[in-house]
């Protein structure tokens, strides 16, 4: 008997550090990769404008990708505007996503800085409750987003769902 338990507890001691990660973040840094979103944003700009000066405003793409970023929470809120909730329900669709799975998982956006970019990002609502306890106004966070972008005659929507984040 005390054999085995010696057995368990050796087992136990030699992958103890292989099991817990330092930040609890790696899997999401993997998955995640870190970009400048200023200069996604400024990219996707200049790239809707030369579809539209080359094919129409007419031309529709889409686009996903995940990405994270440091940015400021300005401490406003508000429900997911519905053309957004419309764009990122297309963009899931044609992802081979069923877009019936935002449904009741977004609920409200919030508003963000980087530079002098300000945006909205909806966020998870299972994510809400902790992020309104640990991120304050004026105070950083590390966002994790699913980047869905859809470019339509109706314009161009740059979405960045918030999937996960850290307090800065």
């Amino acid at each position: 008997m005390i054999r085995q338990v010696l057995i368990i507890f050796i087992i136990t001691i030699a992958f103890a550090g292989k099991g817990f990660p330092q930040t609890g973040f790696e899997e999401w840094n993997r998955n995640y990769p870190k970009v400048n979103l200023e200069e996604v944003l400024k990219f996707e700009q200049q790239y809707a404008d030369s579809i539209e000066a080359n094919s129409g405003k007419a031309a529709y793409y889409t686009r996903v990708d995940k990405y994270r970023f440091s940015a400021t929470y300005l401490g406003e809120k508000r429900k997911v505007d519905a053309q957004v909730m419309k764009s990122m329900k297309n963009v899931f669709k044609l992802f081979g996503g069923n877009s019936e799975q935002l449904d009741g998982l977004v609920e409200n956006e919030y508003l963000f800085q980087i530079g002098e970019v300000k945006f909205w990002a909806p966020i998870q609502q299972q994510l809400e409750k902790p992020f309104n306890k640990e991120v304050k106004k004026g105070k950083g966070a590390l966002l994790y987003c699913m980047f869905l972008n859809e470019h339509s005659s109706i314009g161009l929507h740059n979405t960045l769902l918030i999937s996960e984040f850290a307090k800065e």
